[in-house]
């Protein structure tokens, strides 16, 4: 007896009365398939007589409740299906109905497991318990499952994304719930042959569950080329538990075009397989270079049994117990589930490989065939020829079709390429010591070395250090005539029948003869290349180098380009291999496009230079003033250039403040100044002290905050608890403990041990991890090679960054500046990345003080590429000088005076400095002074009383003189004070002189005086007034 109801449908009883047992079994439904079954719980108990008729009973309850609006279960509405293991660690198969399909019923009693997994080929049928071979046109992996048909999403896979919320403890986001970004850009998208996802502002995740029942692995191809995006794999048991080890939560960067195999061990049970993308980009959508993250075939092994096989997709077949299904071959197709490949008319239609169906064939054309330069024949003579692009689809018997062009006319092969000869019609390279212009090779004088390189301006071959490959997405390979081609006077891109792919020109150099500089990054060498595209949709031309831990993009062009040139500098001499890969469009748009207008793209490349190398040819000789070593030209001391002149050469020093990159470096030019605050060292790199002198002449150490430093960045997080941030590493002035180290500890597969990235500043995506784990460090990058410059002034331009960022500009111009620079390029930052540590003068702030991020910009930058930070600290202020204090004397107690020094502000008083000081007047001193004093003192005292008997001289004489000239003058002079003439004293040495301008008044008022009265001899009685 069954009772399924719809409220309790995954709930089952199963009653055996005879037997006095019933079991209660529990399946688990698929949340994104409802109608399908993924765990079966199954438990067997024994009950009496009392037990059994409650049991009755409540079933009889439930039937009631819920079973009325669904139809009783017949025997084929039943399957088989396997429980979890119980106590004695078996299974037991018992029959269940579909889901919410009908009710009661009778199923079969459940049965005691026998066989749960089978071979490769096979599967298990349930009804006896037995593995069998699957037939034609289907496959089965037998404990395994196998996903590379990527049209759809496959069953029991889940796509889903979410806003990526930048959350910082400086400045949350309040507006969080109305800035709600789309992100439909960012999700797990199915493109046929495989799923891609677009890192972006979105964190989007592909989540698959599988239930193994013994230990398996997952094997799957990945391809991951952005390096400002981090794509996470993530391994959880039935308890939401993470067990993936560190090494594989973080697969590798993968070049360009190229797919990689990762292949992880899984655990007995149920494993929740995620694989998640997240942008990690600091500028804005416009700027931004992402690529897609792509998952082309995805493998696992150990999985519950396969109760059925699975049919070939179309384009495939299969014979009897088949493991795997087979392409057809071109010119035939197939349906689905088919056991054989039907072909095509041979006369009309076609196919390519793996196909569903047959095309039809169209009339040839221009398009359908290609031109090549034929090889030189012994006469030194070659042709232009005419191939049909193969496979060949087109008709030649229709009237409208054209036909293949004959041989073109013989005519001289083109030159070989400087630094070569030819020899019996094959360019060789001329022997050591020897240059040429590409006609003959000549030995060069005495004291010279050739100048070696590569230079390809012809071509009539491929130069062997150069191959020509193509890349798709899929797992099939590219056709022959897919690829690089030479065309005499230059190199072009060729595309066969494959739209969706790559076509890579590589080019491998063994290294250069210059070695790097000890301090900033400097050029060993450079390439050179002239290049033309023409698209009719958005192509791609990219340049890559592995100068770096991996391959990485120099340089991207996008759409049409004129025929111009691209210079790239090159700062290490160790062997690299450049990449000119071109792409039509992207895949995506590929295949949406139904012509083959996108075959009329293409790239050319007309010449390629590459100076300074280890191999190659010379195309011409140098000077050597210190004479010929083994690899060339013994060079120059440090900090001496090569200068020629009148057919030799000398060795000169390069002028003060400058330095020179290498021993070999000719012309004066080559002498380059060190920035602003920064001196030669050794004369080939420019270094700090640590010290900085103001434009006051005020002195600031900042060797105490020498050595190494971080600081982190504002967290960022994902809706679901992912979460990570950026950590900043770097050394002021690398004079303790050389540059600072960003490590890389989330590799997988052979780079699990990648080389970490040394800079004066770096920068670290890091990952907390769960419990007891160590954090996650990946993705290092250098933010600055080098020390630039150290200055201290407060532009308008500099203001403004300040008033960007977020940082007060109070006080700007006191502020001292570090810049660093990465001079690598990337496709956001063409220039390279520039980071400024501002340091701030802050009495508050003791030991160390305490670095601050751009409030507006929490993640150390606005727009990627240039990086700022702000340190306030008590060692970025000048020493004071005598001058910054202000003194204040204080009173003499018992000999002794206190000499008061104020505090200056935005300057530091060192230790040794005191606050006040006390002035002791000694006794020998004191001896002299007083009677020194004293005189002045007598010396004034009888100044004062001479001055004084000097006015009254003058009072008197003024009184003479009014009385003279009054109305009753008597001839008598009146009685006078003491103070008048002395005896002795004569009186014209106290005459009385007047300003001319008031006299003639004066003496005329006096003269009219006398007219009025001529008796001079009457007696006058007039007061005596006194003029003090």
């Amino acid at each position: 007896m069954y009772l399924a109801t719809r409220k309790l449908s995954d709930i089952g009883i199963f009653v055996q009365p005879t037997k006095g047992v019933y079991a209660i079994f529990t399946y688990e439904l698929d949340s994104e398939f409802p109608n399908s079954v993924i765990r079966v719980t199954m438990t067997v108990h024994t009950f009496s007589s009392f037990l059994w008729r409650a049991a009755v009973l409540s079933i009889a309850l439930l039937s009631s409740v819920s079973g009325d609006s669904l139809p009783t279960c017949q025997p084929k509405d039943f399957h088989y299906e396997y429980t979890e293991c119980d106590s004695e660690g078996g299974r037991w198969r018992v029959s269940v109905p579909k889901p919410d399909t009908c009710t009661g019923g009778a199923p079969n009693p459940p049965v005691r497991g026998k066989t749960y997994t089978c071979d490769p080929g096979r599967y298990l049928d349930l009804s006896n318990q037995e593995c069998k071979p699957c037939s034609a046109g289907t496959y089965s992996m037998g404990g395994g499952v196998r996903f590379d048909d990527w049209d759809t999403l496959p069953s029991g896979f889940t796509a889903k994304s979410e806003n990526f919320a930048f959350s910082s403890s400086f400045m949350p986001n309040d507006n969080a719930d109305e800035d709600q970004t789309n992100c439909s850009r960012s999700e797990w998208v199915p493109h046929g042959s495989y799923i891609s996802s677009l890192p972006g502002d979105c964190a989007s995740q592909l989540t698959y569950s599988a239930l193994l029942v013994k230990d398996g692995t997952l094997t799957y191809e990945y391809q991951y080329t952005d390096s400002e995006a981090i794509f996470h794999f993530v391994i959880k048991n039935n308890e939401c538990q993470s067990y993936s080890s560190h090494t594989n939560q973080w697969p590798d960067i993968t070049s360009e075009g190229k797919f990689k195999e990762v292949k992880v061990h899984l655990k007995k049970g149920l494993n929740v397989l995620t694989w998640k993308t997240i942008g990690v980009y600091n500028m804005d959508e416009a700027k931004r270079h992402n690529k897609p993250i792509r998952i082309r075939k995805i493998e696992i092994t150990g999985v519950a049994y396969t109760s059925q096989c699975t049919n070939c997709k179309a384009g495939t077949y299969s014979s009897d117990g088949a493991a795997m299904c087979t392409p057809c071959q071109e010119n035939s197709y197939s349906d689905k589930g088919s056991s054989q490949c039907k072909p095509c008319d041979a006369k009309t239609e076609y196919s390519s490989a793996g196909s569903s169906k047959c095309l039809k064939r169209p009339p040839c054309e221009k398009r359908d065939y290609y031109v090549i330069e034929g090889h030189c024949d012994e006469n030194g003579k070659t042709r232009k020829e005419y191939k049909w692009v193969m496979p060949q689809i087109c008709r030649t018997d229709l009237p409208e079709s054209i036909k293949l062009p004959e041989k073109g006319e013989p005519k001289d092969c083109p030159p070989c390429n400087p630094g070569m000869e030819s020899i019996d019609g094959n360019c060789t390279y001329c022997q050591a010591g020897q240059y040429s212009d590409g006609a003959k090779c000549k030995a060069c004088p005495a004291s010279t070395s050739p100048n070696y390189g590569l230079s390809y301006q012809w071509w009539n071959t491929l130069p062997e250090n150069m191959t020509s490959d193509c890349i798709t997405f899929t797992e099939s390979d590219c056709l022959e005539d897919s690829r690089w081609m030479v065309a005499g006077d230059h190199i072009t891109t060729h595309y066969g029948r494959l739209e969706d792919n790559y076509l890579i020109l590589m080019m491998k150099v063994s290294g250069f003869r210059s070695q790097e500089s000890k301090g900033k990054e400097t050029e060993v060498g450079t390439l050179k290349f002239v290049f033309e595209t023409n698209c009719i949709g958005d192509c791609q031309l990219l340049l890559l180098s592995d100068e770096l831990t991996h391959n990485s993009i120099v340089k991207e062009f996008t759409g049409t380009k004129t025929k111009q040139e691209f210079v790239h500098s090159i700062k290490q001499s160790k062997p690299i291999t450049f990449t000119w890969a071109f792409q039509h469009s992207t895949a995506e748009e590929a295949q949406k496009d139904n012509t083959r207008k996108y075959l009329d793209d293409f790239a050319k490349i007309y010449s390629i230079e590459v100076t300074n190398t280890i191999e190659g040819g010379a195309t011409s000789c140098l000077k050597c003033p210190k004479g010929v070593q083994k690899n060339g030209c013994v060079p120059c001391p440090s900090g001496f250039y090569v200068e020629e002149t009148a057919g030799n050469a000398e060795c000169k020093q390069c002028p003060e403040n400058t330095v020179v990159k290498n021993g070999l470096s000719y012309g004066a030019d080559s002498c380059k100044p060190c920035g602003p605050g920064l001196h030669p060292k050794d004369g080939d790199s420019c270094v700090s002290d640590c010290k900085f002198t103001t434009s006051r002449g005020q002195e600031i150490d900042f060797t105490v905050l020498d050595g190494f430093h971080s600081v982190d960045g504002s967290k960022l997080f994902t809706a679901s608890g992912t979460q990570y941030f950026h950590g900043f590493n770097f050394t002021l002035c690398q004079n303790k403990a050389g540059k600072a180290t960003c490590y890389n500890n989330a590799s997988s597969g052979d780079n699990a041990k990648a080389a970490p990235v040394s800079a004066m500043v770096c920068r670290n995506t890091m990952i907390p991890s769960r419990g007891n784990s160590a954090i996650v460090s990946t993705q290092p990058v250098s933010l600055g090679d080098y020390l630039e410059k150290i200055v201290s002034n407060s532009t308008d331009q500099l203001k403004k960054q300040y008033q960007e960022e977020g940082f007060s500009t109070e006080g700007i111009e006191r502020d001292i500046h570090f810049y660093y620079k990465s001079d690598r390029a990337t496709p956001a930052c063409p220039k390279g990345r520039t980071t400024i540590i501002s340091l701030r003068c802050d009495l508050k702030e003791e030991g160390n003080g305490e670095i601050h991020l751009p409030p507006k910009c929490s993640d150390g930058t606005c727009d990627g590429c240039l990086f700022h930070f702000m340190w306030l600290t008590e060692h970025a202020c000048p020493v004071c000088q005598k001058e910054d204090y202000k003194r204040i004397a204080g009173e003499c107690v018992k000999g002794e005076q206190i000499i008061h020094y104020t505090s200056p502000k935005n300057c530091l008083v060192k230790d040794e400095e005191k606050k006040k000081c006390t002035v002791k007047f000694d006794s020998f001193p004191i001896a002299i002074a007083v009677p020194v004093v004293v005189g002045v003192a007598i010396l004034l005292l009888g100044l004062i009383v001479y001055c004084w008997c000097q006015n009254k001289s003058l009072e008197y004489k003024y009184m003479k003189l009014v009385h003279d000239n009054g109305p009753n003058y008597d001839g008598e002079l009146p009685g006078v004070d003491s103070c008048a003439l002395e005896d002795g004293e004569e009186e014209q040495f106290d005459s009385v002189g007047f300003k001319e301008s008031r006299a003639p008044k004066f003496f005329k008022k006096l003269r009219g005086k006398k007219r009025e009265d001529d008796n001079p001899f009457e007696t006058s009685h007039t007061e005596k007034i006194p003029l003090t």
